[in-house]
């Protein structure tokens, strides 16, 4: 079956006791190169919002909204070889609208979610092993429905994810589920202020909390919060609000951590005024310390992110833009280590390519970096998965031992999308690589 290959062992979310790497001097590149993979189209599945995973093989892994035998979107892999494969299409029955990426656990199944359909109309937890598809959990009212983020995983195989909708105030939950589908609800969401309807999904920090994004905050202005939450359900604690003094609004994506356990994410909103109020990228400390580190304030550099950072182990934060560059069609861009904003790839009306991006963006052995594109660029009608090369990406002097169920050193070689998480899981996207600082 597909996922028979152990080098499939790398996880989105993999768990991570401890990287000590040392990082590789940065060679920034010359020019960028981009390479058009893959178009997507209604038969293959469409409108990709979720980044890609990839196997220790280079076999990349994603989820589309839309498009597919029943119209609500695909499972699908892209081959080393060019070969694209519709694994599973979605259905009113098996869950569909997929609005995020997938999990890897270190036996090779595949985990996500799906934001509609299953048994109650409100979306599910999934599972893609060499036994096909099943189904974890259908979301209920009570237990929370409509995820729009994806699960992590912890060293002990227990999933951790949002859900958007319902639970006990109909303001959402963040949920624990057993790879055997035993659900729990961690934390209901109450109060306006401290946060309600979730997203994202989570990040497990090296300390052992869940932190998250979610809406509400400040009554007045309601432009979001940040929060961490223990894994038992305990100690919910609220670390930020957005929308005082141009720090941004309206967190749509889950964080990334560094070694030293400071949380990076972005804004689609916020940080200046008027036109200028197009989106920031922050830090936080676990002990809710806050500055923005990026303000996109020209249209022509990116505007509106919504994916994912990419970290390198330099520092460097990589992400997408969804608006903004040329004819407003995204940017991929790269925030070096002392604060220098560059773009390293503008999408074109009728480039061949898509346009805006909205998920965050996966790395190689070789340091390229992979992505999608969710819309039409006038030549393009339904977007595609791209691959950008000679982008200065930062790869780890040092391979990182195997740690909990992580496969051998031989094949960390494609293990390396940047949540460099000391102690943690490193998220939903076969992300597992180390990050100095």
């Amino acid at each position: 079956m597909w996922m028979k290959q152990r080098g499939k062992n790398i996880m989105r979310h993999s768990i991570m006791a401890a990287l000590f790497v040392s990082a590789a001097i940065a060679t920034p590149a010359a020019a960028v190169t981009i390479t058009n993979l893959f178009n997507f189209s209604p038969a293959s599945g469409y409108s990709s919002r979720g980044e890609l995973v990839a196997d220790a093989a280079g076999n990349l892994y994603g989820t589309t909204r839309s498009g597919g035998a029943n119209g609500v979107g695909t499972l699908f892999r892209l081959g080393t070889d060019g070969v694209y494969s519709v694994l599973h299409n979605f259905s009113s029955a098996s869950g569909g609208v997929a609005e995020a990426g997938l999990t890897i656990d270190a036996a090779g199944n595949l985990y996500g979610t799906t934001s509609a359909g299953g048994a109650n109309g409100l979306g599910t937890v999934f599972r893609v092993g060499t036994d096909g598809y099943s189904v974890l959990h259908d979301f209920d009212s009570a237990g929370g429905g409509n995820p729009r983020g994806g699960v992590i995983l912890d060293s002990s195989g227990n999933l951790y994810g949002t859900a958007y909708n319902y639970g006990a105030a109909n303001r959402g939950t963040i949920y624990k589920i057993s790879t055997d589908g035993d659900y729990t609800v961690l934390h209901n969401f109450t109060a306006l202020q401290t946060g309600y309807h979730p997203q994202a999904g989570l990040t497990l920090g090296a300390d052992g909390y869940l932190y998250g994004t979610a809406s509400g905050g400040i009554p007045a202005v309601q432009a979001g919060t940040i929060f961490k939450l223990a894994t038992d359900g305990s100690d919910y604690t609220l670390l930020h609000s957005f929308g005082i003094s141009g720090d941004g609004r309206y967190p749509q994506m889950e964080m990334i951590a560094d070694a030293a356990g400071n949380m990076y994410g972005t804004t689609n909103q916020g940080g200046g005024s008027g036109y200028n109020s197009i989106g920031t990228i922050f830090r936080i400390g676990t002990d809710g310390e806050y500055s923005v580190i990026h303000t996109f304030v020209g249209e022509t550099n990116g505007s509106y992110p919504v994916g994912n950072l990419l970290l390198d182990a330099a520092g460097n934060l990589y992400g997408t833009t969804t608006s903004g560059g040329i004819n407003q069609n995204g940017t991929v861009f790269r925030l070096s280590a002392d604060g220098d904003y560059s773009v390293l790839y503008k999408f074109a009306t009728y480039g061949g390519y898509g346009r805006s991006p909205y998920a965050g963006l996966l790395a190689d052995a070789e340091g390229n970096l992979y992505g999608s594109t969710s819309s039409s660029d006038g030549s393009n009608l339904y977007g595609s998965i791209f691959k950008l090369s000679d982008v200065g990406y930062v790869l780890p002097a040092v391979t990182p031992p195997p740690v909990g169920g992580i496969p051998e050193p031989a094949t960390w070689a494609m293990l390396i999308v940047g949540f460099g998480l000391v102690g943690v899981s490193a998220r939903r996207r076969a992300r597992i690589m180390s990050i100095g600082n």
